[in-house]
């Protein structure tokens, strides 16, 4: 008797397994029992080789064409997890966010505060729609945010690092830059930004200038 696959959904991940190749990519068994059913793999959405028997998790999405296709570029982030991610496109019903996949994963308005534009960087948290299967984002995370406080400062402090390293280790930041300055350039509040700082003088990752702060 087959066995089926749970119906598979665009904006899923999903973990396939490769029945045949040809020139421009693998397909992969969408578990119907029809081959004309196989969801495409292209070569360009592969992030490593693969071959006939594998099984390979996905990031599913629909194509131009409005067909079911997949890509090894899956979200950077389990559901459940919250990270500071950019807004990469605005619709009216919502905004997308890039998570790393190969598309950028939905947040309508209702799990929004206020609205966003595109550039912007916004803390959300994933999760599965009930109703539609699909991931999704919110930015209600207050409660979450008080179980999840060091992994939001150990983000902004890498953010900050990041920022140092790819301006000649050094910057003049310091605890009397405006808090709108700090946000233009690093999306998070001042409180924010102090506390990611007082992280990485406490691992000896930066030191103080005259000025601001430098890379140990």
């Amino acid at each position: 008797m087959l066995s089926k696959l749970p119906e598979l959904k665009p904006m899923t991940v999903a973990t396939l397994k490769v029945v045949r190749q040809s020139d421009f990519g693998a397909f992969l068994d969408a578990g119907t029992g029809n081959s004309d059913d196989d969801i495409l793999l292209h070569k360009f959405q592969q992030t490593a080789p693969v071959k006939v028997g594998d099984s390979v998790e996905v990031f599913l999405y629909l194509d131009p064409k409005k067909r079911l296709t997949a890509s090894m570029r899956v979200p950077k982030m389990k559901v459940g997890q919250i990270a500071r991610l950019k807004v990469i496109n605005v619709t009216d019903a919502g905004a997308f966010l890039d998570v790393g996949a190969e598309r950028g994963i939905f947040m309508p308005f209702a799990e929004m505060f206020g609205r966003v534009k595109v550039g912007d960087t916004v803390m959300a948290r994933l999760y599965v729609d009930e109703k539609t299967g699909r991931l999704a984002l919110s930015m209600k995370i207050s409660e979450l945010l008080r179980e999840h406080k060091e992994n939001v400062i150990d983000f902004d402090a890498e953010r900050i690092l990041q920022y140092i390293r790819e301006n000649g280790g050094s910057t003049d930041f310091n605890d009397k830059t405006e808090p709108e300055k700090i946000f233009e350039t690093f999306k998070m509040s001042k409180r924010a930004f102090k506390q990611a700082i007082g992280h990485l003088l406490k691992a000896r990752k930066i030191e103080k200038t005259a000025g601001g702060f430098k890379l140990t």
